[in-house]
């Protein structure tokens, strides 16, 4: 299954490796990982060390509340979160730690996509070393079709029963500033997060204020609309065209850990 999986992918997108998991979003956002589904040249050190991380990824956050959206990112998208002239310093940190930890096992671009349905989260990050040779919106277009019906395909026949998408600008965001974003985009008000993460009232509004500029929003809240508005790729510049995205969300058990980083099926095939 997972070579066939991996035939059909191959013919429209290219990558270097592949990892498939599937997952669980907890009430508060984050996701845990149930299955790994399958995986393409992942080294087994890659993903035990993604869990030294995971709290500093803030792009995760994005796919635990939108996981149909398409999203790319590179380590210089994450070095640029470190870099910024209005970054915070947990901000800074996470995106030198996100960075740091791609490029130590060559990594330069990756794209997520995914899905939420009945058996729950689901996603395959696709991974490349040439740093001159990010994914495209042609190969996110590819991804956005082509991926769900897969990963289905996969939480079928694992039985993993249990059981929307921002733009690129908003990726510069600490983990509490995504987080903040989210739950006022979805109708909560501000005192209201304010409690949940004991924070001042005055903070979260500053925290909002600054979202809404960056999207244009005059005179009103902010909704998942006005996120959902900038998700449209844009027009597809030349080959070598970035974008910004997001990575893996949650952290991979032993069974890579167990079986190495060749190739892994999803269980009960070969």
């Amino acid at each position: 299954m997972l070579e066939s999986a991996l035939k059909t992918l191959r013919e429209h997108i290219d990558f270097d490796a592949m990892l498939a998991c599937a997952g669980r979003r907890g009430a508060d956002g984050v996701v845990t990982l149930a299955q790994v589904l399958g995986s393409h040249k992942i080294d087994a050190h890659f993903v035990a060390e993604y869990a030294d991380v995971a709290d500093e990824d803030v792009a995760g956050q994005l796919f635990a509340a939108y996981p149909r959206t398409v999203q790319t990112i590179s380590v210089c998208d994450y070095r640029d979160l470190g870099e910024r002239e209005t970054g915070s310093v947990a901000g800074a940190r996470a995106g030198r730690l996100m960075a740091d930890y791609l490029e130590k096992y060559g990594f330069q671009h990756l794209m997520l996509a995914g899905l939420g349905s009945s058996y729950g989260l689901a996603w395959i990050t696709f991974y490349r070393h040439d740093a001159a040779k990010p994914f495209t919106p042609e190969d996110a277009e590819w991804a956005r079709y082509l991926v769900p019906g897969l990963l289905y395909q996969w939480q079928r026949a694992c039985r993993l029963c249990v059981c929307t998408e921002l733009p690129s600008k908003l990726l510069p965001l600490t983990s509490r500033e995504m987080q903040i974003a989210i739950l006022s985009a979805q109708g909560l008000l501000p005192k209201t997060i304010a409690d949940r993460f004991q924070l001042s009232t005055s903070t979260v509004r500053e925290v909002i204020q600054n979202i809404r500029a960056r999207l244009g929003i005059i005179g009103r809240k902010m909704t998942s609309d006005d996120m959902e508005r900038h998700l449209a790729l844009p027009a597809p510049p030349a080959r070598n065209g970035a974008t910004i995205g997001a990575t893996i969300s949650s952290t991979v058990g032993a069974t890579i850990a167990k079986r190495g980083p060749e190739s892994v099926s999803p269980p009960g095939y070969p």
